[in-house]
C-alpha cells in the first residue's frame, strides 16, 4: 500500500504555527489549483490524521474529505464531525493494518509531524510530498517529530512553480 505524507511546509520545515494555525498558508495568495491538490485528492481511497490535525478540520465546520474512510490516531475520544467516515484504529500500525484490510491501495497522511515521524519510525510511510511555500515561519510545528534514528529517503523529483513554490517528491525506501 502507497503511504504519502502529502504537506505544504514552510522553507525552514514547519507546517504550521506554534498554536496549530495555517493560515500563513492563504496569506501567501498561491490559488490551491496551483498546487495540484485536487489532482493528488483523486488519487487517494483513504485518509489518516493525528488528532490535533482532527480537532483543526473540526473547527473548520464542515468535512472537506468527502466519504473516504479516515483513521485518527488518537487515545483520546474525538467528536464525530457530520459526514466523516471514521474507521476504528487509534494507533499508526492499527490504522495502517485496517487501511490495508479494507483494500486501500493509497493512503493519504494528512499530519501533523509526530504522526509522520511515527510512520517513518515503524516503516510503514512510503512517500513524501512537500509543497515548500516561499516563506520563513520562524518557529511552529516541525514537519517531521522526532526520530530515534535517521531516515535515509531518495529524492524523485522536485518542481518549481510559478507560483514561487517548489513541488518535491521524495521516496522512503
Amino acid at each position: 500500500m502507497k503511504v504519502t505524507y502529502y504537506v505544504a511546509s514552510s522553507l525552514d520545515g514547519f507546517i504550521a504555527k506554534e498554536d496549530g494555525d495555517v493560515a500563513w498558508l492563504e496569506d501567501l495568495g498561491i490559488p490551491i489549483e496551483d498546487v495540484g491538490y485536487e489532482e493528488f485528492f483523486s488519487t487517494v481511497d483513504a485518509l489518516i490524521m493525528g488528532r490535533k490535525t482532527y480537532d483543526m478540520i473540526y473547527d473548520f465546520g464542515s468535512w472537506p474529505y468527502g466519504d473516504k474512510p479516515v483513521w485518527v490516531c488518537t487515545t483520546n475520544d474525538i467528536k464525530l464531525i457530520e459526514g466523516c467516515n471514521l474507521q476504528n484504529g487509534s494507533t499508526p500500525l492499527e490504522a495502517y493494518e485496517g487501511a490495508k484490510n479494507q483494500g486501500i491501495k493509497h493512503l493519504w497522511l494528512v499530519g501533523g509531524g509526530s504522526l509522520a515521524a511515527s510512520f517513518v519510525e515503524e516503516n510503514i510511510l512510503t512517500h513524501i510530498s512537500i509543497t515548500q511555500m516561499p516563506i520563513i515561519l520562524g518557529s511552529g510545528i516541525k514537519l517531521f517529530g522526532k526520530l530515534k534514528n535517521p531516515e535515509k529517503i531518495k529524492r524523485l523529483s522536485v518542481h518549481p512553480h510559478d507560483s514561487g513554490f517548489l513541488q518535491i517528491e521524495f521516496l522512503v525506501p
